[in-house]
């Protein structure tokens, strides 16, 4: 696969916003966006965007830093890139740019955030980043259960639908709170309520759910520490699949800090 890099330009906005719309899908936290964002980003000098083109003249990718001047800091703060392209082959060559971009205004420091992305590790030493612990905190506590679970349903729904050769009923309960989740073979869409039994069902309380959603604890460490329980027809590979499909380690918090 072949990949350009260019300047992203004004015009650019529409497809960029579609582009992290795509790259977003599955993540939890803060991601909603709108064009302004964009033409706004787009428009700020110190501003520094690019953007990847492949082969068929599609945006598969695009890097977000900037300089601040009077700090003399350069700072690559995001790297988006298409779900169904290899993420380090299309940002490299955007992380060069925008590295390359910003080692010609002469910086005292350069920094990127991770976000605990995996795949920045992949980029980032190579260009000679070390490694620092973040001082920052981040603290998160559900108010609404059910509307905490209302905002999930996207994103358990795009994960249910990976799971091959496995259809059923499957039921997120929450403090008295429920969502359950019907998959077919076609698709995967939330019900109300149903008189038919559930074949996998997860019961657990608010903390722990949201320390699964962050990332911050293990399923399978949950269920042997009793932090969640299962009730389940289905084999025990199943259920290890099943769970670490709906709480997966590798995703990660998407801030919007620009």
């Amino acid at each position: 696969m072949q990949i350009q890099v260019r300047e992203a330009r004004k015009e650019d906005a529409q497809k960029m916003l579609n582009l992290y719309t795509n790259f977003t899908r599955e993540f939890v936290g803060p991601a909603s966006r709108t064009i302004k964002t964009y033409r706004r980003m787009l428009s700020r000098k110190e501003r520094i965007n690019w953007v990847a083109i492949n082969e068929q003249e599609k945006m598969v990718g695009y890097v977000s830093s900037r300089f601040e001047k009077r700090q003399r800091e350069g700072r690559i703060d995001e790297i988006v890139v298409h779900p169904n392209h290899d993420f380090e082959k299309v940002a490299k060559p955007l992380v060069d740019a925008s590295y390359n971009t910003l080692l010609k205004k002469k910086p005292a420091i350069i920094v990127a955030r991770s976000l605990r992305n995996p795949q920045y590790e992949k980029i980032f030493p190579a260009l000679d980043f070390l490694a620092s612990e973040s001082t920052d905190v981040f603290m998160y506590a559900i108010l609404n259960t059910q509307r905490f679970l209302n905002e999930l349903t996207p994103i358990f729904i795009s994960r249910l639908k990976k799971i091959q050769k496995w259809n059923g009923l499957t039921q997120i309960e929450c403090e008295e709170h429920s969502l359950i989740l019907s998959k077919t073979k076609e698709n995967v869409e939330p019900i109300v309520w149903t008189n038919q039994p559930i074949d996998f069902k997860v019961i657990l309380n608010r903390d722990t759910l949201t320390k699964l959603v962050f990332s911050v604890a293990d399923p399978l460490e949950s269920l042997k520490s009793n932090k969640l329980r299962v009730e389940t027809t289905v084999s025990q590979e199943i259920r290890n699949r099943l769970l670490r499909t709906l709480f997966p380690r590798r995703q990660f918090l998407i801030m919007d800090y620009w």
